[in-house]
């Protein structure tokens, strides 16, 4: 019971001596700031709308494709304005590791891979562009959705132009 007693003095001394007014170091503290993979903001390299059963490049090089550089990360956003899903596959992405953010579905088909978008929906995807190697040869590749544009004269095609930069950049 001597060890209760003192214990409860002790315990009432520091709780007496804290200064008035002073806020818990928990209170005072910055808040944490949680990092999500899905929340950051990373600029897009390129982006595809899906409208009207075509693709349409909002942001890009071309109005038929747009332009990647090899071995760097490259952010794809994918912008369904249909109604109904599409997908966006490319042989460039077949055994290629990607992340994929917003909603969407892993595709993989034999020699190609790629994601499906359903309607309203926004989706990116970041990957290292491929250099050129043993592995990886074309430099030109394409991309189709393989719902809408399986065929040559489809709407839903489009080309991707992997640059490789040798050198310096400068003039001079």
């Amino acid at each position: 019971m001597r060890y209760i007693s003192g214990l409860s003095a002790a315990v009432a001394f520091l709780v007496l001596a804290a200064p008035t007014g002073a806020e818990p170091t928990i209170e005072s503290a910055p808040p944490a700031q949680t990092q999500l993979i899905k929340s950051q903001k990373i600029e897009a390299d390129a982006e595809v709308v899906m409208n009207d059963k075509s693709f349409r490049i909002a942001k890009g090089e071309t109005a038929k494709g747009f332009m990647l550089l090899a071995g760097t990360r490259a952010n794809i956003v994918l912008r369904n304005e249909d109604t109904v899903a599409h997908e966006f596959v490319s042989s460039m992405l077949f055994n290629v590791p990607f992340r994929l953010d917003g909603n969407g579905t892993f595709v993989k088909l034999p020699h190609a891979a790629g994601v499906r978008v359903d309607p309203s929906q926004v989706v990116q995807l970041t990957f290292d562009v491929p250099q050129d190697s043993k592995e990886f040869q074309n430099m030109y590749e394409v991309f189709w959705c393989n719902v809408h544009g399986k065929q040559h004269g489809d709407k839903m095609r489009g080309e991707v132009l992997i640059v490789e930069q040798r050198g310096e950049i400068g003039g001079g």
